[in-house]
């Protein structure tokens, strides 16, 4: 197996790519981030893998639509003359076979369809998908021969945030059941039915391999690159399969040297201040103080209104958001000045309207800012009679713009704390 650290291209045009960052980072891969523009124009060539995380707001429209047919032909011609693509959650989905309903809304995934293994859980009204809910599962590794499960044992504990299972391909491992830290979707707003579709899915793969032309895809519809704390920064042991796929794939392809191409991050301005980053954790602090002053009284943290996830009610899932906040703001400003000043000030041009992806540091923590300040001016939103979607109201709900979900304040913070532990300068 070679020794060669990877060049790695994350997806940074929709979803959420910085707990992934993390992972290969930590692991010594030089790790960048991608845009249309640059996988149209071949940049992929110059990369050993790449990594389609999960998704936005709009899920895997958000992460398609800006390719394109002609963006999702040149990813899938990439993979066929040998590259690796390695999908998580709705990232996974944009690679697999997909229903006519999903083809007919998005056609572009008909280009990008890399491996024969069918969504077990198709058929959500709105984004394609039903899922299983939020959470830790239980898996059973079911091919431990297989490379991309090295040094994992039997069964293990892995991070699933709604994404889809799988029929076909070869099955690296399985839904064994679920653990007290996972809410079926069924129960996020507080029912109690007597069965859920993850108790149907004992059984179902939620990791498939194999190859496409002479590369080769890894679809995780669960996600090893997130931990199980509230902020999911916490790596944990399933992070350990993304390692073994790249492994996997310099041993296969003999790791050759590939040029680096220039890329569309390679022309952004630079010269990010750490002291800005300080001066914005300061402010999340002072955020997140009159939040909690405010009390927990408000009608839109009701569990009928605020979705519970990992187990967790939605009172207690937003105590630990804020808390979390101020921990991984602190920790992102600690770490600001040993981060490459790059990535602290980076920002894609805004008239891409990326949906999630990649932003710098700064830009994540004004984001979050301004979700706090958000949540603070609707204090006294009515979200009106309950529903069953829990996300009625993302955009508008305080509870979703501090706590509800990865897009929320507190995700934002965790990804910028997760970019400074990704690009941290080696001292000279």
């Amino acid at each position: 197996m070679s020794e060669r650290h990877a060049r790695i291209a994350l997806y940074g045009a929709g979803g959420s790519p910085y707990h992934h960052a993390a992972v290969f980072a930590r692991a010594g891969h030089e790790v960048e981030f991608v845009f249309p523009d640059d996988v149209r124009a071949g940049a992929l060539d110059g990369f050993d893998a790449f990594v389609m995380p999960g998704g936005g707001y709009r899920a895997m429209f958000g992460q398609i639509e800006p390719l394109g047919a002609g963006g999702a032909r040149a990813l899938r011609e990439y993979v066929q003359r040998g590259g690796m693509y390695i999908g998580c959650c709705a990232g996974s989905y944009d690679a697999a076979r997909v229903a006519d309903s999903f083809l007919a809304l998005c056609p572009a995934q008909g280009e990008m369809c890399l491996l024969d293994a069918t969504v077990w859980n198709e058929g959500g009204e709105e984004w394609g998908l039903r899922s299983p809910g939020i959470g830790v599962l239980r898996a059973q590794t079911v091919a431990p021969e297989h490379p991309v499960m090295a040094g994992m044992p039997a069964s293990f504990e892995i991070a699933h945030y709604n994404g889809p299972l799988f029929e076909g391909a070869t099955a690296l491992a399985r839904v064994a059941g679920r653990t007290e830290r996972f809410t079926a979707w069924e129960e996020t707003l507080g029912a109690t039915p007597a069965r859920a579709l993850i108790d149907d899915a004992a059984g179902v793969a939620n990791i498939v391999a194999g190859p496409c032309g002479e590369g080769r895809v890894v679809l995780f519809g669960s996600h090893p690159e997130f931990g199980f704390s509230i902020a999911m920064e916490d790596e944990q042991l399933p992070g350990r399969m993304l390692l073994n796929a790249i492994d996997w794939q310099l041993a296969e392809s003999g790791a050759p040297e590939r040029p680096r191409p220039p890329i569309f991050t390679d022309a952004a301005p630079g010269g990010g201040d750490p002291a800005r980053v300080v001066e914005l954790a300061e402010a999340l602090g002072e955020r997140t103080a009159a939040i909690r002053a405010r009390g927990e009284d408000a009608r839109w943290l009701a569990p009928r209104f605020a979705m519970s996830v990992f187990g967790l009610p939605s009172n207690e899932v937003w105590r630990s958001s804020l808390d979390a906040i101020d921990r991984l703001a602190t920790g992102a400003a600690r770490l600001a000045p040993a981060t490459e000043p790059r990535v602290l000030a980076f920002r894609p041009p805004d008239a891409w309207e990326l949906d999630g992806g990649y932003h710098g540091v700064i830009a994540l923590l004004e984001q979050s800012l301004q979700l706090l300040d958000r949540a603070r001016t609707t204090w006294d939103f009515d979200p009106g009679e309950p529903t069953e979607n829990p996300y009625e109201h993302m955009t508008t709900s305080p509870y979703h713009l501090v706590a509800g979900s990865y897009l929320a304040a507190v995700g934002r913070v965790g990804a910028a704390a997760l970019l400074c532990i990704a690009y941290e300068r080696v001292p000279a």
